[in-house]
């Protein structure tokens, strides 16, 4: 493909010159024209890929930006006249073995090496600089367009979060079991009633409402909050719930809706099957310039010897942060010692709304 590309520009730098003697009346041998430019463009395509390698190896990008232009500055400047005196030697050796064979006897116009060499170094700077340039063109387009299929990929996560994590409230027993409980409370407290008839409204409505990939600490724990407001009524004096958040940590980025389906799951598993009171434990702290964010319970825990499975929402919820932030992310899920579980998420810290891009490396 490269042989290919500068091929082509050197019949065209060909063509370009024949046609501008042409123009001005002189006359120049084709095949001097051909050879030379020829043999230099492909010269150019055997120093490409090494120019690309620079290019990798030095961006003009990121913070070293300035010293990296001083680099590829003296790369320019080293590599155009070895290509120019690699040109010169080679098309001079087939351009004499091109005249002794077709006219052995007449004049050999050859190109001087001073000429030539001069006359090419400063097309060589430009050469080495246009495809610098083609090539940050290119992987800038790239990037551009990763970006656009992350982005999108990750309005499908959320999408299907909120479509699962609606889906759970819409339950037919979730709601039954809430709207048995407001039903209750209208005949001893109608404030309550109402109170949590507005939580189980605003739940749905956020649920359905919310778009963004990333929310702040505080808003997913209000979320949260109104879930778990309507969970302690129903199970009344059983659970019991303690958040342990230290405030610089709520104007924090996380992932939208991510915490809620690991506390249902620390619910349905750890307090809908056991008749006991329980614990609820919702934590977050930094830990080598990470957020983590923890989902305890105090629940019967797993079987001795049986494996954890993530279930619909938090296999989600793991697709989702790897999404958001490849492997700068996790979601683990451990058992107590016989008793209880623990779902831990982390995340990098994040204090403003970014692209969370994971290749951004």
């Amino acid at each position: 493909m490269i042989l290919c590309a500068w091929t082509i520009v050197g019949l065209l730098f060909t063509v370009q010159e024949i046609a501008v003697a042409k123009v001005h009346g002189g006359h120049v041998s084709w095949v001097l024209v051909g050879v030379i430019e020829l043999v230099y463009w492909n010269v150019w395509a055997a120093y490409t890929p090494l120019v690309i390698g620079l290019a990798k190896r030095f961006p003009l990008t990121g913070p070293r930006f300035v010293s990296h232009i001083a680099i590829h500055t003296i790369a320019s400047f080293l590599m155009a006249p070895l290509a120019s005196v690699t040109e010169y030697f080679v098309s001079r050796g087939l351009l004499e073995l091109l005249f002794r064979i077709t006219d052995p006897g007449a004049p050999r116009p050859l190109p001087t090496f001073t000429g030539g060499v001069v006359s090419m170094g400063l097309t060589g700077v430009i050469t080495y600089w246009l495809v610098i340039g083609l090539y940050q063109a290119i992987h800038f387009y790239h990037a551009a367009m990763e970006r656009q299929t992350r982005a999108a990929q990750l309005e499908t996560q959320l999408f299907h979060a909120e479509f699962e994590n609606l889906k759970s409230q819409l339950h037919p027993h979730f709601l039954f079991n809430s709207l048995h409980t407001i039903g209750i409370l209208m005949q001893e407290n109608v404030d309550a009633a109402s109170h949590l008839l507005v939580c189980l409204g605003d739940l749905l409505r956020t649920a359905l409402e919310r778009r963004d990939n990333e929310i702040t600490l505080q808003s997913e724990l209000e979320f949260v909050g109104k879930y778990l407001e309507i969970e302690q009524t129903r199970f009344h004096d059983r659970l019991k719930v303690h958040m342990d958040v230290p405030p610089d940590l709520l104007g924090v980025y996380v992932p939208s809706l991510a915490l809620q389906p690991l506390v249902e799951n620390a619910i349905k598993h750890g307090f809908s099957v056991d008749s006991a009171a329980g614990r609820l434990e919702i934590a977050a702290h930094l830990h080598d310039g990470r957020v983590c964010l923890c989902v305890r319970d105090d629940g019967p825990g797993p079987a001795p010897g049986s494996r954890l499975r993530f279930g619909v929402g938090l296999t989600n919820v793991q697709s989702r942060l790897k999404q958001l932030y490849g492997d700068k992310s996790s979601l683990e899920l451990t058992g107590g010692d016989g008793r209880g579980c623990e779902a831990i998420i982390t995340i990098p810290l994040r204090s403003s709304h970014e692209d969370p891009s994971p290749h951004r490396r």
